[in-house]
């Protein structure tokens, strides 16, 4: 399986950047977005990321 690299980009918006080793693919998500599904078509494979920003954090336990 190819490796692949998950980066939050430097700067005032926090976006996620994913990339796929194996093929130099990559995609990069605006901020604001949870959770973003990434495709490599040369390995067929998606990801699903999700980020969580520890400085927003807050016990799970509150979404009830």
């Amino acid at each position: 399986m190819p490796g692949y690299t998950v980066e939050t980009p430097a700067g005032p918006e926090r976006g996620i950047r994913v990339a796929c080793q194996a093929h130099d693919t990559a995609e990069e998500f605006p901020a604001g977005r949870g959770s973003v599904a990434f495709y490599c078509p040369d390995c067929g494979y998606e990801l699903e990321v999700t980020l969580h920003d520890t400085h927003e954090w807050r016990d799970l336990g509150e979404r009830c």
